[in-house]
């Protein structure tokens, strides 16, 4: 994926060739090749107008822009935007199920986008599952679909009365959904957990197993009450088929991530076993060295980033965590100096990785700025304005942006190393 020379743009992480870039979607594996969708305006560096863009890898490593998958069709189900959903193996070929938005949020319903003999993907002219006629539900959205014991289900991101749920329905044919209640709901959760579980709707519901539990992830807002919240709670549990209605029973409950700038994360269960994560990391509205203000956002042309494809896995309490996938070790390139255990570096893309504690700055002669810091062991990537630290018990995700002769600086203790890290093949980007 080519970078340009906007010093905050990331090399080799995927984001949308201009406009902008939120929820992964269609994460999957078929033809050969790894793909990863998203949520895209072509148009602008700022939300609206969503389509589906698309891109593939060989390896995880080098990624290739495909044409669009799905664009909103005026007059149709989706005229009001094609939202998020996921990629689905069904009758020998690959299925686009996405939130399809006629003129207003409430239209939202679930549509399937077969391909066709070229290969793209057909958007329908009929709704799978329409909006739900139930009481109290005024937002859904963000299919997603899953096989336990033989039955297929599918699950739903809600609002219910003011309070997020996720909605379960059987889909025993793809296109036609069947509901079947709720599968969990924000105060079920709370009673179940021992602490009281937030959002007013959930979205981007994710569930698979991992080892011997069932993690459902869900990305939550809240905008009623207060500042605007969001945040990923990763919920470790059993999924009790037992009954008509499946019903997830919650053992634990904790953020996915430590940090703020990544959401609407999508999972995907690899034929290995590995369940692979990429979340949205949008463009920081935090502290000064962690924000990026409108007027860049549009002279750079672009807005929004995906994470590093990730492994889904539980501690030993049974938290879910992230953690980088093996295969990014093939994007090490040559090590860095580390002088007394220090790096002080202008590179783009990088890496430490430290037996000990790690403190990762921003330094301007004799001004520092502290962006992280971790009492170890942990692994840093840093990809132009995207940090990711991952610790054995969390991950961390952050947006940064050096300004002016600020470079990084990275003390690394215990056994420690450090590399550029470049897509192999490419040589190094210029730099302003």
């Amino acid at each position: 994926m080519t970078a340009d020379l906007d010093r905050h743009a990331p090399r080799w992480h995927v984001r949308a060739p201009h406009g902008w870039l939120n929820d992964p979607n269609g994460v999957g594996r078929w033809d050969g090749r790894w793909h990863v969708m998203y949520q895209w305006n072509p148009h602008a560096p700022v939300w609206g107008d969503i389509h589906w863009g698309h891109a593939s890898s060989p390896d995880l490593l080098r990624w290739d822009h495909e044409p669009t998958a799905l664009a909103p069709r005026p007059g149709t189900i989706d005229a009001g935007g094609a939202w998020s959903g996921v990629a689905v193996h069904d009758d020998g070929d690959v299925a686009l199920l996405y939130s399809a938005v006629r003129d207003r949020e409430p239209s939202a319903g679930v549509a399937v986008a077969r391909r066709g003999p070229d290969g793209t993907w057909v958007q329908p002219h009929r709704l799978a599952a329409p909006h739900p006629d139930a009481p109290g539900v005024v937002d859904v959205r963000d299919p997603f679909v899953l096989t336990v014991d033989g039955r297929r289900l599918g699950v739903q991101g809600a609002g219910v009365d003011g309070r997020g749920a996720v909605l379960v329905y059987d889909v025993a044919d793809l296109d036609d959904w069947r509901p079947l209640g709720t599968l969990l709901t924000a105060d079920e959760a709370g009673d179940q957990a021992g602490a009281e579980q937030p959002g007013e709707v959930w979205e981007c519901p994710q569930l698979v197993r991992v080892g011997d539990a069932w993690v459902l992830l869900v990305s939550w807002f809240e905008r009623a009450h207060g500042p605007e919240r969001f945040g990923v709670t990763a919920f470790t549990g059993r999924l009790d088929v037992s009954g008509e209605a499946p019903r997830f029973v919650v053992e634990r409950a904790a953020p996915l991530d430590a940090g703020p700038d990544l959401y609407a994360p999508q999972a995907y269960v690899a034929d290995d076993g590995r369940v692979l994560v990429w979340g949205w990391s949008w463009e920081g509205r935090g502290a000064a060295h962690a924000e990026r203000p409108e007027h860049e956002v549009a002279a750079a042309g672009w807005a929004g980033v995906l994470t590093c494809p990730r492994e889904l896995v539980l501690t030993p309490d049974g938290t879910a965590v992230t953690r980088p996938v093996a295969e990014l070790a093939g994007l090490r390139g040559g090590a860095l100096p580390l002088v007394d255990g220090v790096l002080g570096t202008d590179e783009p893309a990088f890496r430490v990785a430290a037996s000990g504690p790690v403190v990762v700055s921003l330094v301007d002669g004799a001004d520092e700025v502290r962006v992280w810091a971790s009492r170890g062991p942990a692994e840093v990537l840093v990809d132009g304005s995207l940090v990711e630290a991952f610790e054995p018990a969390r991950s961390t995700t952050l947006r940064v942006y050096p300004r002016g002769a600020q470079r990084w600086r990275v003390r690394a203790s215990g056994d420690a190393e450090a590399h550029v890290l470049r897509v192999p093949g490419e040589d190094a980007p210029a730099v302003d």
